[in-house]
């Protein structure tokens, strides 16, 4: 799978979130490869009906009640999304509040995408039986060279670590780079600056597809 993080940089904001979505869908439908999109929650409505697999970017452990600010499950699951990141790098938990939130996922029906910073992170939290670990180095992230290129080393680690499949991210921009992290055992990428940040988004995202 390709997961798209649009994080909140502005060429994924509002009405742009909404483009980047149809691209993002247009992607999927042409390359018959697994796209899914994780934009911000304000924008999740916008990609509802884009005939493409919506992600929150983020999910709190609690239950319906006083939570002003919080992102709750039911309500992700209401607005179109079928899964949700958790513990992204820009916004970690403690590991009993990951353990809890992916709990809460599981009783919403949301798969649980699970970010993790280390080959021993991959492992702690991949006993939390979430649906998926996502492995990215954090000196990595929005860098110009990839985790697949820089680290594979560490990728193998934490394949061999996670009790689950593993997906890995950090300056992911070419099918190259896809294809390394296949063929060291990963399941697909998390991917977001390669793409939203691209001057053709859709040509991005369909290169990606083709390391799969």
């Amino acid at each position: 799978m390709i997961v798209v993080n649009f994080k909140t940089y502005s060429e994924s904001t509002g009405e742009k979130a909404d483009s980047l979505a149809e691209k993002c869908s247009k992607a999927r439908k042409e390359s018959g490869e697994n796209v899914i999109i994780a934009p911000q929650s304000p924008d999740l409505l916008r990609a509802k009906d884009k005939e493409i697999e919506v992600f929150g970017q983020h999910l709190d452990p609690v239950n319906p009640g006083s939570h002003t600010g919080h992102s709750l499950a039911k309500a992700l699951k209401a607005a179109g999304a079928s899964g949700t990141l958790i513990n992204h790098s820009e916004r970690r938990l403690k590991p009993e509040k990951i353990r809890k939130t992916i709990e809460k996922a599981n009783e919403a029906g949301l798969t649980s995408i699970v970010c993790a910073q280390s080959p021993e992170e991959c492992e702690k939290f991949s006993e939390f039986d979430p649906d998926y670990v996502a492995f990215e180095p954090p000196e990595l992230i929005g860098g110009d060279v990839s985790v697949s290129e820089a680290k594979p080393e560490l990728i193998e680690e934490a394949v061999e670590r996670s009790k689950v499949d593993l997906l890995t991210g950090a300056g992911v921009k070419t099918s190259q780079d896809v294809e390394k992290s296949m063929e060291i055992g990963c399941k697909g990428v998390l991917v977001a600056s390669g793409v939203v940040k691209s001057e053709d988004s859709y040509s991005a995202v369909m290169e990606l597809c083709e390391g799969l």
